[in-house]
């Protein structure tokens, strides 16, 4: 007799069980067709794209791997991956280590520290391409803010955009600041993570600052420090708003960097198969360095 109403109970549990499976399926539909239409669908059309030669108009002739032939013997591109490597090599660690220095200031409990905390992430939520605007004026030679400072204290103006030895750091500068407000958040979440009876039990053995931060705080962050890591160099290979505004990659192409590159041909020379295969080729160096530093990452960053 208790059987009939224990199975018309199963089968009840699992028609609202079947219910809430195909509305689930049916709300993530519209996340579906997005991913398909503007992520999977452009990721598999770019790369037949890269096998092609297309112009924007007229028909698309199959060339085979002739765009990566052609890729690795232009020296305009090797000179645009320098550059590239040049900003990653100074832009990552620079930023990831000004980043925790300002996080580890911005951890203290005192008067006003959440204005502090939004005072810095202004930046991250501000237009690139306006501020990257306001940035050119200031390192204007002749008119520029910050020139006018060195020459109020005896020092000769700077060509902070326009000699080709600077003009890279003038941007390194730009990006440093410009992502400072989101680093620092991230490491201010990782700083409130670390157990508190740590440095505590630190104090009582003796240690100062210094070795609270050496054998504490750099270990319990290095998970946050290795994924700001990975973030950054895909970053800095893909750099574009700020050098297209502030320097147009000159002078004499010191800051011509590969995604420059890639809009000249795609949008200039309207190459469009010839950008994709750069595209490409991009990715699998990203892809490389990625794999790299996960590999490396073991012997330095701690999970426990």
């Amino acid at each position: 007799m208790m059987a009939v109403p224990q199975a018309k109970r199963r089968r009840q549990w699992l028609s609202m069980k079947t219910e809430q499976t195909v509305l689930g399926y049916l709300c993530l539909i519209p996340t579906f067709v997005y991913a398909a239409v503007f992520l999977l669908f452009p990721i598999f059309y770019s790369l037949v794209l890269s096998f092609q030669r297309w112009r924007l108009y007229g028909n698309q002739e199959w060339v085979g791997f002739d765009n990566y032939r052609r890729i690795f013997s232009d020296s305009v591109f090797w000179l645009s991956l320098k550059n590239a490597a040049i900003y990653a090599v100074f832009f990552v660690p620079l930023s990831i280590i000004i980043a925790l220095a300002v996080a580890i200031l911005l951890n203290q409990k005192i008067r006003g520290m959440k204005w502090y905390r939004t005072a810095y992430f202004v930046p991250v939520v501000s237009s690139t391409v306006a501020v990257a605007v306001v940035w050119s004026f200031l390192f204007d030679t002749h008119y520029g803010l910050v020139n006018d400072w060195l020459t109020r204290i005896g020092l000769n103006r700077v060509g902070w955009l326009t000699d080709p030895d600077i003009a890279m750091f003038s941007v390194i500068i730009f990006s440093i600041w410009k992502s400072l407000g989101s680093n620092v958040v991230i490491y201010l979440a990782a700083l409130q993570g670390v157990p508190q009876h740590l440095y505590e039990a630190a104090r009582i053995d003796g240690a100062g600052r210094w070795g609270q931060f050496r054998y504490i705080t750099l270990p319990m962050v290095s998970p946050t420090t290795f994924f700001m890591l990975i973030m950054g160099l895909i970053g800095a290979f893909q750099v574009f708003e700020q050098i297209m505004i502030m320097t147009g990659g000159g002078p004499m192409r010191a800051t011509y960097v590969v995604y420059m590159y890639m809009y000249d041909y795609a949008f200039r020379y309207s190459e469009m198969g010839y950008a994709a295969a750069v595209g490409y080729i991009m990715a699998i160096i990203i892809f490389i360095l990625t794999v790299i530093n996960m590999k490396v990452s073991g012997k330095f960053v701690h999970y426990e």
